[in-house]
């Protein structure tokens, strides 16, 4: 089936999800691996075992997340005058883009979460619903280039260029049950979640070429494509809430995940930790649709418009845009395949955390984390000191390191009143203050119920009773 204007729009909508600014980030939760009293911190390593003897979080409350990063601030690509007049600062935008194509997202929302200890504290057993959002996407500064300057730019004039972006975004809810325990006289700890994964909303570009080309003698512009987006759950987007509840909880994408993670102590003072997170996939069947190239690597002349043509188009203004574009589409033909199943795999994170105690109330940590997405690893690096008056207070101070950028100051603060605990956590502070002048920020948020808050140090296992001794009848003494 020829790509259609309907069609065109629902491409237009994935692209545009991932220009908005405040919606676009690469998750690390660096700040959270390490305060020690919140509970949401097993999300981050599943052998993290709560000091609450029972949690409840507020449904829709007690984990609240959003941040983005993108390769530019507002202060780099807008403006304003003393008069203020707002001048667009293109050069310094596709800059930045050249460096940096690449635009990321994590957010979290926690449905319902409790988690309890059994068998006298020496295992614990978790369950939470959370909705999840995952995104990567890289817009190529040549696609800018074209739109900006034209085919006749110093930066494509003669040059084959790929304009094609490339799109991967899953939104999803997960159900999981977690397990850990304790083990080596209660030295280590090890924990696992298992997950089911019920997709709602997916795009996933497995292949994105799209060569351009202006001959230096005609001006004619020579195109090559090989194109393939996969989708789901966005061939009618404008009535997506319209569904009945049970298609919109459960659509018929499903999929599953592990987390696993361990914890070691060698002494009072240095502990160490590791996790590897959403090792998993979601099978997409349900409303899915997918865009191909008609001739994958067919080359396609574009010699303009005759002027008759282009005096048509400018009858009408209003359509001048949607009748060039049609010319175009009509030339690069891009078929749209309709119930046609497929897999995506999540972004694997990876955790190795370490920390030295100086006393019940101050502790240094260290964390190494890395997201694995769409073939490439991103690191990042943490170094934190946290303070706590146990059962009551807790403080964390951060330096971070990530999504290039190395000026990244985190914080968090979790206040126990009785059995209400809130916490707020962000891995770059300035970026909520100064908003204007990063590319980066987060924050995190909640509220829990703790119940039986525990002191100290875990239980003992408990002492086997000693026989009793066995009296030899020949040695009684009459």
């Amino acid at each position: 089936m020829k790509m259609n204007r309907k069609t065109v729009c629902y491409v237009v909508f994935c692209w545009f999800i991932s220009l908005v600014p405040g919606r676009i980030y690469a998750q690390h939760d660096l700040s959270l691996y390490h305060m020690e009293i919140v509970p949401q911190r097993i999300f981050q390593n599943p052998a993290f075992i709560p000091d609450q003897n029972f949690f409840i979080g507020i449904p829709g409350l007690s984990g609240v997340q959003s941040a983005y990063a993108i390769p530019f601030s507002y202060n780099n690509v807008i403006e304003r005058d003393s008069y203020d007049s707002i001048t667009f600062k293109v050069d310094d935008f596709l800059g930045k883009l050249s460096r940096n194509d690449r635009f990321r997202l994590y957010t979290n929302l926690e449905i319902l979460s409790f988690g309890t200890r059994i068998s006298n504290g020496r295992f614990f057993f978790g369950f939470s619903v959370r909705e999840r959002f995952s995104q990567h996407t890289m817009i190529p500064v040549n696609l800018g280039n074209l739109f900006w300057y034209g085919n006749a730019a110093t930066q494509l004039f003669g040059k084959h260029a790929n304009i094609a972006p490339s799109v991967n975004l899953t939104a999803f809810d997960e159900w999981g049950i977690s397990f850990s325990g304790y083990a080596m006289d209660r030295k280590m700890t090890w924990g696992g979640r298992l997950k089911y994964l019920s997709g709602r909303i997916n795009t996933k570009t497995t292949k994105s070429e799209f060569d351009v080309y202006t001959d230096t003698s005609t001006y004619h512009i020579y195109m090559r494509s090989d194109f393939e987006m996969k989708t789901s759950g966005i061939d009618d987007i404008e009535h997506y809430l319209d569904q009945d509840v049970s298609s919109l909880v459960f659509p018929g994408n499903n999929g599953v995940g592990i987390d696993l993670g361990a914890s070691y102590q060698f002494n009072d003072r240095i502990g160490v930790s590791a996790s590897v997170l959403d090792i998993g996939f979601i099978t997409w069947k349900s409303r899915t649709m997918n865009f191909v190239s008609h001739n994958p690597g067919e080359e396609l002349v574009f010699e303009g418009l005759t002027l008759k043509d282009f005096t048509d188009m400018l009858s009408n203004l209003d359509t001048f845009g949607q009748k060039l574009t049609d010319s175009i589409l009509d030339l690069v033909q891009i078929d749209s395949v309709y119930g046609k199943k497929y897999t995506s795999w999540l972004p694997v994170r990876y955790n190795i955390g370490g920390s030295y105690s100086l006393n019940e109330h101050h502790r240094f940590n260290l964390l190494l984390n890395g997201i694995s997405w769409d073939h490439h690893f991103y690191p990042a690096l943490s170094v934190s000191y946290y303070y706590q008056i146990p059962g009551i207070l807790g403080l964390m101070l951060s330096y971070n390191m990530f999504n290039r950028q190395f000026t990244n100051i985190g914080a968090g603060l979790s206040i126990n009143a009785g059995p209400v605990q809130l916490y707020l956590i962000s891995d770059n502070v300035p970026g909520l203050i100064f908003y204007r002048g990063t590319n980066s920020s987060s924050i995190q948020f909640g509220i829990n119920i703790l119940i039986n808050k525990r002191r100290g140090n875990p239980p003992e296992e408990p002492t086997p009773l000693e026989p009793t001794p066995q009296v030899d009848p020949g040695s009684v003494v009459e």
